[in-house]
C-alpha cells in the first residue's frame, strides 16, 4: 500500500522528466534540421544574387556601344537583376552598378522551418550576395 509507511506517492514523478526529455530532444533535432536547411538556404540565396549580379552585367549601354565604348547601362542591370531576383521568389535588398564595370547583388528570403514550427517559430530569415564583373570583346576565335 503506498503511503502506508510514511512514503509519499511519487508515482507521476518520472513522466514529467520525461516529458522534459521529449521537448529537449525535439528542440536539438529542430535546430539541427532547420539550422542545416538554413544553412543550404543561405546558399541557394548566394546563387541566386551571384547570378542575379551576371545577368545584371549583361546589359549593355547600347547608345554607347555606337561609339565605340562598351559599358554598363545601370538602368537596366538593376532593372534585370530585380527580374532575376524575384524570379526566384527571393527580395532585392541592393542592386549597386559600380563604374564602369562591376554589379553587386544582395538578396534576403525566408526559411520556413519543419520542425522549429512546433514551438512557434515558424521561419528564419537568410541573406546573400554576389557580384559580377561586366567583360567585353574577344581577341580573336579559339583554336
Amino acid at each position: 500500500m503506498p503511503g502506508s509507511n510514511g512514503d509519499a506517492d511519487d508515482s507521476g514523478a518520472v513522466s514529467f522528466f520525461v516529458v522534459g526529455c521529449v521537448v529537449i530532444f525535439f528542440a536539438l533535432a529542430g535546430l539541427a534540421f532547420d539550422g542545416g536547411g538554413k544553412v543550404h538556404e543561405e546558399e541557394q540565396a548566394d546563387a541566386v544574387a551571384r547570378e542575379a549580379a551576371r545577368a545584371a552585367c549583361e546589359q549593355i549601354d547600347q547608345a554607347a556601344v555606337l561609339h565605340g565604348v562598351y559599358r554598363l547601362d545601370p538602368g537596366y542591370a538593376k532593372q534585370a537583376a530585380h527580374d532575376y531576383v524575384s524570379s526566384a521568389q527571393m527580395t532585392t535588398l541592393q542592386v549597386t552598378v559600380v563604374a564602369p564595370d562591376v554589379c553587386k547583388v544582395r538578396v534576403s528570403a525566408d526559411y520556413k522551418t519543419q520542425l522549429l514550427g512546433l514551438i512557434g517559430v515558424s521561419d528564419l530569415p537568410v541573406s546573400g550576395s554576389g557580384q559580377a564583373r561586366f567583360v567585353y570583346g574577344v581577341n580573336g576565335p579559339e583554336g
